[in-house]
């Protein structure tokens, strides 16, 4: 994918319009579009967002990060309504050469389509919808405009991950049979903001399952055949009289969002007042987690059988302590293993056989994948990511795009129902697709 370096300097400078300003969309890809300006020439042009004081908050916090680079922006706001007409605006406004959609999931297919039919560039950040219909409409609406989306799993621009991937595609452990992910992380966000509900989200498991599917789709380089799963939501239990959000609650919990003591302290927090204004339970940040109504598993085991024999298992819970090992994956092979831990950026290799015993393990190295942005955001994808969206604005293929984007909505809705039938198997056949000959046999390939 070419994202492990710097570009040469470009020349032309890349209006972008940014619709959605929460932490993804103003933190991790409009600061660090501001911080890489000198080397990939993004300039931060419009913004949109429903709230107008976030929009305010947004411009104050890019004009500062510009400046810092000796760059001036005054980037026009399109939230005069607070309706789906301003990302319309925005997608139609001449500043914009690139539109980069970071809204509440159930939001991507309303800015999603317009913009590809615009011709433009567009970028739509991971998952690709809340649910299948719209993750297939997005899918239409980009082969009808010949316009390809790229998108933002970020464990595709991760170092330690590509790594891995460059490892096993070079034959280290042989050929791939099994892999799994851990998610042990401290995730009880999931259920403080518009994640809590699947009409909106996708739940917890299409946030950041998808992410996970992804890789399974890269690393199996097949498609899943079927899926079972189980999964509960047994660590918190709604408490009709809890109070509506944190800002109105003096109860000692470990879950308060914006403290200090929280169990997840360290996970992004959303910044400015404009989040302690909001009013409507679906756009507040810091819902009780003890509030009725969510109907996220709290915690999940799911496996996925493949076209090519590969077996792929995902165990995770939202409620996990902060530790170094809350994400790993391992893969096996013919020839050895692959231990990831997200992090540490570290692998751990053992491969080779022993002739004499018919075991590997003739050779063992920890190879350490950090680079010099792993301490930012997302371990470095998010810097990776910035640069890649210049190669792509430039015209190279998405690194990864659409289509992947709808199989990993597929895999996540497919669990989803097996986990909500006690553990039944469920068919990939049977979960609606897109099927005119658009997904390659092997999801590797560039643009997939």
């Amino acid at each position: 994918m070419g994202t492990s370096g710097g570009l040469e300097q470009s020349a032309t400078s890349v209006g972008v319009g940014i619709i959605g300003l929460g932490v993804r969309g103003l933190y991790c890809i409009g600061r660090h579009m501001a911080e890489l300006y000198p080397e990939t020439r993004f300039r931060v042009t419009a913004l949109c967002d429903r709230n107008a004081a976030r929009m305010a908050e947004a411009r104050d916090v890019l004009v500062g990060a510009y400046a810092g680079q000796g760059v001036q922006i005054s980037p026009n706001l399109y939230g005069r309504t607070g309706t789906v007409r301003d990302g319309l605006d925005l997608i139609g406004a001449s500043e914009v050469d690139l539109v980069v959609i970071t809204s509440i999931t159930d939001a991507h297919r309303q800015f999603a389509v317009p913009a590809l039919h615009s011709g433009k560039k567009v970028y739509c950040d991971k998952p690709r919808a809340q649910n299948v219909e719209d993750a297939v409409a997005i899918v239409e609406a980009e082969a009808q405009a010949g316009n390809p989306l790229i998108m933002g799993f970020t464990r595709r621009y991760e170092a330690v991950w590509n790594r891995a991937y460059e490892l096993l595609h070079d034959g280290v452990i042989g050929d791939l049979v099994m892999l799994q992910v851990r998610d042990v992380i401290p995730y009880h966000r999931y259920l403080t903001a518009w994640w809590r509900r699947r009409e909106w989200s996708g739940g917890a498991l299409n946030d950041k399952g998808c992410h996970l599917f992804d890789v399974f789709n890269w690393f199996a380089g097949s498609r899943a055949l079927r899926v079972h799963g189980f999964g509960g939501r047994s660590v918190v239990e709604p408490e009709p009289a809890a109070p509506p959000r944190c800002s109105e609650c003096d109860r000692e919990c470990p879950y308060r969002r914006r403290s200090k003591n929280s169990a997840a302290f360290d996970i992004l927090p959303h910044f400015g007042p404009s989040w302690l204004e909001e009013v409507e339970e679906k756009y507040m940040d810091d819902v009780c987690v003890y509030a009725p109504g969510s109907d996220v598993y709290h915690n999940g085991s799911i496996h996925f059988a493949y076209q090519n024999g590969v077996i792929a298992s995902y165990f995770y819970t939202i409620f996990g302590p902060p530790a170094d090992d809350q994400e790993t994956m391992e893969l096996v092979g013919t020839r050895g293993r692959i231990i990831l831990t997200r992090r540490t950026g570290a692998l751990d290799v053992v491969a080779d056989i022993d002739h004499a015993s018919g075991d590997y393990g003739a050779s063992h190295e920890v190879i350490d994948c950090r680079d010099e942005h792993f301490e930012g955001s997302h371990f470095g994808a998010d810097v990776a990511l910035i640069r890649e969206l210049r190669r792509f604005c430039d015209g190279a293929p998405p690194a990864v795009g659409a289509r992947a984007g709808l199989e990993a909505t597929r895999m996540v809705m497919a669990a989803l129902r097996s986990m909500d039938g006690g553990g039944v198997t469920v068919e990939m056949e049977d979960i609606p697709s897109y099927e005119t000959g658009f997904f390659p046999k092997n999801l590797v390939s560039s643009g997939d």
